[in-house]
């Protein structure tokens, strides 16, 4: 919920903490209706999205009393929880539109993840280097401004890595205009799932 769109679950792991294995885990969410699971190709890299259902159960929690042996953590989550509910209640805001970040509602909410289905459409495996050149011609017409701040969010993903050509020689002229400038250094080149 609080992530708010499909999220890789090796983002969900290394950044949040929070491990959702396939049989404990995700299978039962999954097929309670709670999430969507994703995958571009077997073996590759996983991605999890709330579902509606999954929405509302979240949202259901909201002023729910700490369940047993929560700790102080759950305890601590759950006094959190009861205050956003009653914030969202007073202002009238929805669940979705509190836990989206500015940036987020800017580009097209789907853009990370038809960059991860380009790309894992067109990588023979996961963490395989592809050109953005091939990246960009794969989404199409999209707007360039909009792929590269798509790009730039994905840069801080922990499976995700944009590294610059190493023999600068061997690029195309397309691969040279398909390149973003990132800490002041073009990257050619793309990894997902590493």
């Amino acid at each position: 919920m609080a992530e708010a769109r499909e999220v890789p679950n090796a983002h969900l792991e290394k950044v949040r903490g929070l491990a959702l294995k396939k049989k404990e885990h995700r299978d039962p969410l999954q097929k309670a209706g709670l999430i969507n699971v994703r995958q571009a190709r077997r073996g590759g890299p996983v991605s999890i999205e709330l579902t509606d259902k999954g929405w509302r159960r979240a949202i259901d929690e909201f002023g729910k009393p700490v369940p047993q042996r929560a700790g102080s953590a759950g305890a601590a989550l759950y006094a959190m929880l009861e205050k956003v509910g009653q914030f969202l209640d007073r202002s009238g805001t929805a669940a979705a539109d509190f836990f989206t970040t500015p940036a987020e509602v800017d580009v097209e909410p789907d853009l990370e993840a038809r960059i991860r289905k380009a790309y894992g459409e067109l990588a023979p495996r996961a963490g395989e280097w592809i050109t953005l050149d091939k990246l960009r011609r794969s989404l199409g017409s999209l707007p360039r401004a909009e792929v590269d701040n798509a790009l730039m969010r994905l840069h801080g993903a922990p499976d995700v890595r944009l590294v610059p050509e190493s023999n600068q020689k061997v690029l195309t002229d397309a691969e040279r205009a398909a390149a973003i400038s990132i800490g002041n250094q073009d990257k050619h080149l793309i990894a997902i799932g590493v």
